[in-house]
């Protein structure tokens, strides 16, 4: 019983708002790439490119269209975040900056 407890405590601590807010926060700084893929822009042009391929699969059927909505959706979303994501500035390290800012 006393386990019981201490698992759904665990549970409860580790679902909260406030951790997975901090986990969402962590697994971008690891991965500098997850921050471009949840960019709302991305998202949004990726969702109007899939509609648009849809309505034009839709002439041919309805089957075609679920499967290129959903195809082309994932597969715009991550090409436009790769293709940010290769824009961004290069990263410099803090000494690098810190010197640039001396002088």
């Amino acid at each position: 019983m006393a386990e019981e407890s201490e698992v759904r405590r665990g549970a409860r601590e580790m679902l909260s708002p406030g951790n997975v807010n901090e986990r969402l926060e962590e697994a971008v700084e690891e991965r500098p790439l997850l921050k471009h893929l949840l960019d709302l822009r991305i998202v949004v042009r990726a969702v109007l490119i899939a509609v648009v391929l849809t309505l034009i699969s839709l002439l041919f059927s309805a089957l075609l269209a679920a499967v290129v909505l959903v195809v082309s959706f994932f597969a715009a979303w991550i090409l436009l975040g790769v293709r940010s994501y290769e824009k961004r500035r290069p990263t410099r390290e803090q000494r690098e900056e810190e010197e640039a800012e001396e002088e």
